[in-house]
């Protein structure tokens, strides 16, 4: 008799043992990784993508794993490792990661592929979704503050690819210089990196140096030089992604943000709930991922006129044309928004 209750209770425990594994916490089963083309400590771009996949983990109970300062020719070998190592979600940080998402997300159909900064491909996969902040407008608002600001007329703006997004962003601040000081040029150069702080340094050096007394940096890494050359000459610099003020605290008139995070929870919080859809989503003014940071206390008098711009926008009373070719706005008319928001 004991022996018969020692059977039937070696096979209780056998039987419900694969239902006690098949029903692990989210935390063990739900994971995220994220492969970025630069440093998590670049404070810009790369750092905005790693600190949302620490509020990923921490506000979805996730488990995460990334990947930084990825070279190009690895971006496919780290999606495809991160997908046989069982993750759920891959992101790719950059535009860049477009092609190879929708190359890689065809062999590993149960696997979710996300890809920042792009504004989305005909007839992706049915699991790649692109989420993409309305940059252009936020772009517009820091031209207004550039324009607003210089007292010689000239803006530099240092860029470190030619990406149709980033090229967007370089006409949209050319726009918003324009409309609030018509007599006032942008002068942008595109460096061909992201990570080399020198070349961002001296592409900077030589804007300040042709009467830039303003610079806009979109170059991650490389930016810093730019904000440290913008510091050394003591002319305004802007910055991009998070908060720079911190970097040089006398000379940052503002930062365009670009609240990464914010999307990145967001997307992975539909694919949770079984509510993912495939494509491009945009995140404009109105839903906090983009906008600009305070201004600088020795710039507080442009504060009404930039809060005026920002309602006109989300309000849509100002539509910022989407030009993914460079010197695309170079020859539209200038100083209409004082008349019609600025005022």
């Amino acid at each position: 008799m004991m022996r018969r209750r020692l059977v039937l209770a070696l096979v209780l425990v056998l039987a419900v043992l694969p239902l006690l594994a098949a029903r692990p916490t989210a935390a063990q089963t739900f994971r995220v990784a994220l492969v970025l083309p630069g440093s998590i400590a670049d404070k810009g771009f790369n750092q905005s993508a790693y600190d949302g996949l620490k509020l990923v983990e921490k506000e979805l109970g996730v488990k995460t794993a990334y990947s930084e300062k990825t070279p190009t020719e690895k971006f496919e070998r780290t999606f495809r490792d991160f997908a046989d190592d069982g993750n759920n979600v891959i992101i790719g940080h950059g535009f860049e990661f477009a092609d190879v998402a929708v190359k890689v997300a065809k062999d590993y159909p149960k696997t979710y592929f996300v890809v920042t900064n792009h504004p989305g491909v005909d007839n992706p996969p049915p699991n790649v979704a692109f989420i993409q902040p309305s940059s252009k407008d936020s772009a517009f608002l820091v031209g207004v503050a550039a324009g607003l600001a210089t007292k010689s007329g000239v803006v530099g703006a240092v860029a470190g690819f030619d990406f149709p997004t980033i090229i967007a962003q370089i006409e949209a601040i050319r726009m918003g210089v324009k409309a609030v000081n018509p007599k006032a040029e942008l002068r942008p150069v595109y460096i061909g990196t992201f990570d080399d702080a020198t070349v961002g340094k001296e592409a900077a050096k030589s804007l300040i140096a042709a009467k830039a007394d303003v610079v806009y940096q979109i170059a991650d890494a490389a930016g810093l030089g730019v904000i440290q050359a913008a510091q050394e000459a003591k002319v305004w610099a802007i910055g991009w992604g998070l908060d720079q003020h911190a970097v040089a605290p006398d000379t940052m008139l503002t930062t365009q943000i670009v609240d990464t995070g914010k999307m990145m929870v967001e997307e992975i919080k539909l694919i949770q709930d079984g509510k993912f859809k495939a494509g491009a989503k945009f995140f404009g003014l109105d839903t906090g991922v983009v906008g600009y940071a305070p201004l600088n206390d020795k710039a507080k008098d442009l504060a009404p006129a930039m809060e005026n711009v920002a309602a006109a926008l989300k309000a849509g009373l100002i539509n910022v044309p989407y030009f993914d070719k460079q010197d695309a706005a170079k020859d539209l008319p200038g100083g209409w928004l004082v008349l019609s928001a600025a005022k």
